[in-house]
């Protein structure tokens, strides 16, 4: 019995030597290197509010009055509409340089794609878009992000 038991323990002690993993050099460099490759992501939404600045005062009859054609009018409105753009960047609780810059700058903007530009060349990339209409206004929604 005895050297059954001395033949099961000199037997087991491989295994139980086995079951414990050592670390090695090369196994730690690995581990940082996939932390490093864990880059986080910053994001940011454009939103861009159009207000028609049209004269409402006329209506079709007046237009005709003064030799217009109504559906061309309209047709010249849906191409080149006459509004006033309201622009923001909401970058969330985030305030440095950069962000007070861009709020800065974005009175200056005529266009959705003049803020996305300007987006681009900060380091953001496009991501989505929403256009939202209701009651005469437009909305629109450019979801941006960029690695940090």
């Amino acid at each position: 019995m005895k050297k059954i038991v001395l033949m099961l323990l000199v037997a087991m002690v491989p295994f139980l030597t086995i079951a414990q993993k050592r670390s090695k050099k090369g196994d730690k460099q690995a581990v940082e290197q996939v932390e490093k490759s864990k880059s986080t992501v910053e994001y940011m939404v454009i939103k861009g509010i159009e207000f028609p600045m049209t004269n409402e005062g006329m209506d079709n009859k007046e237009l005709n009055a003064i030799g217009q054609d109504v559906r061309e009018m309209e047709m010249k409105r849906l191409i080149k509409p006459q509004v006033k753009l309201i622009i923001a960047f909401d970058f969330g609780n985030e305030r440095n340089k950069e962000v007070s810059e861009m709020m800065r700058v974005a009175s200056n903007f005529r266009s959705m794609a003049a803020a996305a530009n300007a987006a681009a060349e900060r380091g953001w990339e496009f991501v989505s878009a929403n256009v939202l209409s209701a009651s005469g206004n437009t909305t629109h929604y450019y979801y941006m992000k960029r690695k940090k």
